[in-house]
């Protein structure tokens, strides 16, 4: 079994594990772990990032699934679990539902991953430019450019997205 599907079996089990709770939301896959996603494992992440505002929950969850924790991360064998309160990364609560094996997962919306990731961009992290440039490229026709523009309060980043937009219709 492949990281990646360690990963996603990790995943469904914590989800099954909230569900139990009585839980009416699940947690949100950010980070880097939402890139893969979206590079269907062309970009693998050593760790699972969850965006999720009832943190006891999760913490208890994970606790009883024989994670240790380790400041914001939890682990168990050599699956890592970030517990992110990056809580502005949805500023309209947006994510995608996406399904795998037979499971449906939430992952941060493109768009909010994207702004996210411009941030690091503007940082100077040139293969993170690359990355955005090649989910943008390969998701031309999905992207909410609008929500991308009216979201950014940064004009560097602003500029660096039309320049990238410019470029996928070339």
């Amino acid at each position: 079994m492949s990281q990646l599907d360690k990963q996603i079996q990790a995943i469904k089990e914590i989800y099954r594990e909230i569900d139990k709770s009585k839980s009416r939301i699940q947690p949100v896959i950010i980070g880097k772990f939402a890139l893969t996603v979206y590079t269907q494992g062309m970009y693998p992440a050593n760790m699972i990032s969850f965006l999720f505002p009832d943190i006891k929950l999760l913490t208890k969850v994970l606790k009883n699934l024989g994670y240790q924790p380790m400041g914001d991360f939890w682990t168990r064998g050599d699956i890592v679990v970030e517990v992110s309160k990056k809580f502005e990364l949805i500023p309209t609560g947006t994510f995608n539902q996406i399904e795998v094996d037979g499971s449906i997962i939430n992952v941060i919306s493109l768009e909010d991953l994207l702004i996210d990731m411009m941030r690091e961009c503007l940082a100077g992290d040139e293969t993170v430019c690359q990355l955005i440039e090649t989910l943008i490229r390969s998701y031309k026709e999905a992207i909410d450019f609008h929500y991308i523009f009216q979201n950014l309060r940064n004009k560097k980043a602003v500029a660096k997205f039309k320049e990238y937009k410019k470029l996928t219709t070339n």
